[in-house]
């Protein structure tokens, strides 16, 4: 584990992240479903369902979409 990871590997500030992860999630109404990629980067707010696609009428027809 190299120096900078040790130094943060203690018991409060895990709790400070953990506090504030969760003042996040109650603040923007986050359910468990909606949250993805719990990693470094952050995490995700699902919209897929809201996504629009555009294709021929050809593919439509073909069942190619």
């Amino acid at each position: 584990m190299d120096r900078t990871r040790h130094l943060a590997d203690s018991e409060s500030k895990y709790r400070l992240y953990f506090e504030l992860l969760h003042q996040k999630i109650t603040e923007y109404y986050l359910e468990a479903r909606d949250i993805y990629n719990m990693d470094e980067k952050g995490f995700l707010i699902s919209i897929i369902g809201k996504s629009k696609r555009i294709f021929s009428r050809r593919q439509w027809d073909k069942k190619e979409v």
